[in-house]
């Protein structure tokens, strides 16, 4: 085939195809320009007045964009489908070249004012999207259109962040009452086709269902159709970044029972886990909006804020325990039965066994000495040097003929200084006494300070894994989803 006839085929089958649109666009313009002459939006275009106009809605959840705790507003991407049947808007098709459907602007024809009741948007007309409405040759028109709704929700952050939230959107006509209107759900369950997952939140349910209401202003029934979304919080991100650090801060502030008093250390530590818990729990405040039911994780932090606090303050108990031995005071007898004996034993804490029963004083044997100045005074045998014993044996056997008044002179002055002496070892002995009283005193009252510490550490590590165990674990009530068609 020579390339002229090719070409000359070419042009021919374009010129067919553009001439059959031309056709059609202009069966198409007359068309519409015979169903939109004298047409007026304004009005309802029911069979007979005195029926109502069926309306039928649907939505289709493509997106949950947010979901705000604090100001209680769900934001959600959906596409609404609107079908009714205009009666003003049939045709017979053999007429117009076959042409069965049309696009029509939507501002041409007349439209439900279905609306977001619970909208929560200033701007909403902005928010939708209005697209063409597509006309059937029987008059059935289907109105598709998108937007982006902002609805006023009411969030229950009672089981935070363990929580499922239940939002509705409810569409109704704002001017059109039921018997000028009949409100129909396309079908019991949402549209999710389409859906994208949400981060936080995974979609449990979607539903749909159609009430009839009654207002204070007009005895008009007003049907509606709501549609109920509900959720379940991801907590796996709460978890991780306010839960556990609580935990740790608790396990922190446990120490304060562990840190050996003599560091000086109780009472700071102590201190640093209050303020770190402050934090985090002012964090929690200004997520969450302020409601009358205390979400959960806010009564963990305040109960562990309480915990806190008592170890904080019973560490400065247990720190004058620790240093009360230095003004002297000694341990009760029922002190050192009820904590050295008794608890020291259930808190594994074992001590050298000492003779507690025996007082100090008892230690150091003290002879009564009813000897006059100018008697010769009896030291006991361990307090006398041994050569003053050999030389008082030798001086008694071998001076037996000493005058009377040279042996009572020297007696009495010998008397005299074994009386300082005696004076000087009884003072020592004394000091020493009291010194090891002082002392025993003192490892008394740090053996009580550190068996209330073990203790309290027991009982304080006890509550927290108890309060977390019942306030973490204890799963929300699951509700009935059976919704009434």
């Amino acid at each position: 085939m020579s390339p002229p006839l090719v070409l000359f085929l070419q042009y021919g089958f374009l010129l067919i195809i553009a001439l059959r649109n031309g056709v059609c666009d202009e069966h198409e313009y007359r068309l519409t320009k015979h169903l939109l002459d004298g047409y007026d939006a304004g009005v309802r275009p029911a069979k007979n007045a005195s029926q109502p106009l069926v309306v039928v809605f649907g939505l289709s959840l493509h997106h949950i964009i947010d979901v705000d705790e604090k100001n209680q507003i769900l934001t959600t991407n959906c596409w609404v489908t609107q079908i009714w049947t205009d009666h003003h808007l049939k045709w017979n098709a053999s007429e117009f070249a076959g042409i069965r459907v049309i696009r029509v602007p939507y501002n041409r024809v007349w439209r439900p004012d279905i609306i977001l009741y619970n909208n929560a948007d200033p701007q909403y007309s902005s928010a939708v999207i209005n697209t063409n409405v597509i006309v059937s040759h029987t008059g059935e028109v289907v109105w598709l259109s998108h937007g982006i709704f902002r609805s006023s929700c009411d969030i229950d952050v009672e089981f935070f962040p363990f929580d499922e939230q239940r939002c509705a959107l409810k569409w109704a006509s704002w001017t059109y009452d039921g018997y000028q209107l009949e409100l129909e759900r396309q079908s019991a369950q949402g549209d999710v086709s389409n859906y994208q997952a949400n981060g936080e939140f995974d979609l449990l349910d979607f539903t749909a269902r159609r009430n009839v209401e009654y207002y204070s202003c007009c005895p008009e029934p007003y049907p509606d159709v709501t549609y109920e979304i509900r959720l379940r919080r991801r907590p796996l991100f709460y978890v991780f970044n306010l839960i556990l650090p609580c935990i740790l801060i608790n396990g922190v502030a446990l120490l304060v029972f562990y840190v050996p008093s003599e560091s000086g250390e109780k009472v700071t530590l102590g201190i640093s886990a209050l303020l770190s818990m402050t934090v985090f729990l002012m964090t929690i405040r200004e997520t969450l909006p302020p409601t009358e039911k205390t979400p959960l994780i806010s009564l963990y932090y305040g109960v562990s804020i309480c915990l806190v606090s008592f170890a904080s303050g019973l560490a400065v108990v247990t720190l004058n325990l620790h240093h009360r031995g230095v003004r002297g005071a000694r341990v009760p007898r029922i002190v050192k039965w009820l904590v050295l004996d008794k608890l020291a034993r259930i808190v594994f804490l074992n001590f050298q066994e000492e003779n507690r029963s025996q007082e100090p004083a008892e230690q150091f044997p003290r002879r009564k000495n009813n000897c006059p100045l100018h008697c010769k005074p009896e030291l006991p045998e361990q307090h006398v040097s041994p050569k003053y014993v050999s030389k008082r044996d030798d001086s008694n056997s071998s001076s037996p003929s000493l005058d009377l008044g040279k042996e009572g002179g020297l007696e009495a002055q010998w008397s005299r200084v074994l009386g300082r002496v005696h004076a000087t070892i009884e003072r020592n002995e004394r000091r020493l006494v009291e010194q090891d009283r002082r002392e025993r005193t003192e490892l008394d009252w740090k053996q009580v300070a550190l068996v209330s510490d073990r203790v309290l550490l027991c009982v304080f590590l006890l509550t927290t894994i108890v309060s977390t165990a019942v306030i973490l674990c204890g799963s929300p009530p699951t509700p009935d989803t059976s919704k009434d068609g």
